[in-house]
């Protein structure tokens, strides 16, 4: 987000000063740089809103979709600080848990580790309903049907391949309950992601924008599984 505001500030005011001060064919170059730089200036500034703002409005949204029951079995994928796994975790009872996994790479995330998600989840007060683990969203070590409810938030993108970002929603698809839910919010459209589930068995009901949810670019999709398998 800084390195956004910062290249955009940078080439915003070079382009600005150019355009006063150059003639001809260099006005139309201050130009171009000017609006050029205005794509990573606004990607910045909505990164900022989503950070001060957004964030909490889009974990409300995507926790108040759900109807708890508190014993339900929650993954929380690319967990980071813990936004949706200490919301979901809120929302349990004694036989109820939440999972959070991570591969905690920091690039992804600023101060992404897990002692700093393991010292939120404390002063959160939800250690008693809260399990963490450091693991690959394309490799999931649970059991096929594990869980009620699947969660994930600006993580599955990171994975660059696109077959790899399938297989990482196929593995969703593998591990979540007959009857259970999947909310995958993204920066990006997530149709793609709607189609792997669909081909993994699973009834989308929506995948579409919520930026007025975000207060900056998301999409979110929103699946469940089949209590019956199709065609039975």
């Amino acid at each position: 987000m800084l390195k956004l505001l910062a290249a955009g500030a940078s080439g915003l005011a070079v382009g600005a000063g150019l355009f006063l001060l150059a003639e001809g064919r260099l006005v139309l170059l201050a130009g171009v740089l000017v609006a050029a730089s205005l794509v990573p200036l606004c990607l910045g500034l909505s990164m900022l809103v989503y950070g001060l703002l957004g964030k909490h409005r889009v974990r409300d949204h995507m926790i108040g979709l759900i109807a708890w029951r508190g014993d339900e079995q929650v993954l929380d994928i690319g967990t980071g600080r813990g936004l949706l796994l200490i919301g979901a975790a809120k929302r349990l009872g004694r036989r109820g848990q939440a999972t959070g996994i991570d591969v905690w790479r920091s690039e992804d995330l600023s101060d992404n580790s897990l002692d700093r998600l393991a010292e939120n989840v404390g002063l959160e007060g939800v250690e008693d309903n809260v399990a963490l683990l450091t693991q690959d969203a394309r490799q999931l070590s649970f059991p096929d049907a594990s869980f009620d409810v699947v969660l994930s938030l600006f993580c599955i993108h990171n994975i660059e391949s696109k077959a790899e970002q399938r297989q990482a929603c196929r593995e969703i698809a593998r591990v979540l309950k007959p009857g259970g839910r999947v909310l995958v919010g993204e920066w990006l459209p997530t149709h793609a992601y709607a189609e792997a589930f669909r081909e993994a068995g699973l009834r989308v009901n929506a995948s579409r924008s919520h930026f007025l949810t975000a207060l900056a670019l998301m999409w979110m999709v929103d699946a469940e599984k089949p209590r019956v398998p199709a065609g039975t």
